[in-house]
């Protein structure tokens, strides 16, 4: 057996597919630059090791599901009541090691879904396992699970896995007492555990109207979210609609 062939059959079997890639070429690199062994090895073993943190960002990017990428830099914080610095201090993650929340309230097309899907994406590029889903997705997997006798798995697989849960659009769907009592399992299971990140067109006085009229349940729920927590309150101008009126598609004149 050749060579090359011998060390591509060794870097196929201990799967190491960026030494595999570029340790030809950098053997023409050292040669040339006279690299010391050390240097070569050491060469080889630093294109390994960005080319796994690219697939494992890659991989929990995927796992995450996430609608759309969205990042904090095209977010408009001009349009926005949003603080900046308070972004910017969740973007360090460290509410996440103090398993702390993150709810989001405020009218519909003012960004909560925006700011919710950057700081999601950036958290799986830090290599943070996370879960995005809307609420009605997330009570239609709950339901699917628990009538094929699945919700412990779906719990363990679903909830408990991320580090960080994202619940998109709490608030457009009523549910019945069954979602209603899934709905806190998952707030239940996460509390102290993990940190959910809450996007929700309702104040807290209206989510009892949303959880099956159950005073007692919608207590406990804003108990466990709101313990640990930064409340945003997102204000400013629907993004929807202001694209419209920029393009000449919408016209609202003040009588």
């Amino acid at each position: 057996m050749l060579l090359h062939e011998s060390i591509n059959e060794y870097c196929s079997k201990f799967k190491l597919p960026g030494i595999l890639e570029q340790y030809q070429h950098l053997a023409d690199t050292a040669s040339k630059e006279k690299m010391s062994y050390s240097e070569y090895l050491h060469k080889l073993l630093e294109f390994e090791n960005i080319g796994r943190e690219q697939r494992s960002k890659d991989m929990l990017l995927k796992i995450a599901g996430l609608p759309k990428i969205k990042t904090i830099d095209s977010f408009d914080y001009k349009s926005s009541s949003v603080d900046k610095t308070l972004i910017n201090e969740l973007l360090t993650f460290r509410f996440i090691d103090e398993f702390k929340n993150i709810l989001l309230f405020g009218p519909s097309g003012v960004g909560k879904t925006h700011l919710a899907s950057a700081i999601a994406y950036a958290a799986t590029q830090k290599r943070i396992k996370t879960k995005f889903i809307s609420a009605s997705d997330l009570i239609i997997q709950l339901e699917s699970a628990q009538s094929q006798n699945k919700l412990d798995n779906y719990f363990k697989r679903v909830i408990g896995t991320p580090r960080l849960l994202v619940i998109d659009e709490f608030g457009y769907v009523k549910f019945n007492e069954n979602q209603a009592n899934l709905f806190f399992q998952i707030i239940n299971k996460k509390y102290e555990l993990g940190s959910i990140i809450i996007t929700s067109n309702l104040s807290f006085t209206k989510w009892k109207e949303v959880l099956n009229n159950d005073e007692a349940l919608t207590t406990a729920i804003l108990d466990r979210l709101i313990h640990h927590s930064h409340l945003i309150n997102v204000t400013g101008e629907s993004y929807r609609l202001k694209q419209k009126r920029e393009a000449g598609l919408l016209n609202i004149s003040n009588k």
